[in-house]
């Protein structure tokens, strides 16, 4: 029997839900270390689409981080999945 509370989005939709200009929390793996990485209050600055990357801006911050696309897996607590 599926669990209710479990929630999941694609990975495209993820990446659509987070270009749409809002802040939103993320979780994403370290790909050298495999440490996971939060980011809160993360809003989209740009995107390498051929990369694979996306960057975001930390609004405590103001430091621009990017992550691969295959590396979130979490959005304000909806898992990712491909």
């Amino acid at each position: 029997m599926a669990n209710p509370n479990f929630t999941a989005i694609h990975r495209s939709d993820a990446l659509r839900l987070l270009e749409d200009g809002e802040p939103h929390r993320l979780k994403v793996w370290k790909l050298t270390s495999g440490e996971i990485l939060e980011y809160l209050d993360a809003v989209y600055t740009g995107h390498h689409a051929r990369g694979g990357t996306h960057r975001v801006r930390l609004a405590a911050s103001g430091q621009i981080r990017a992550f691969r696309d295959c590396l979130l897996f979490e959005i304000d607590d909806l898992s990712v999945y491909f």
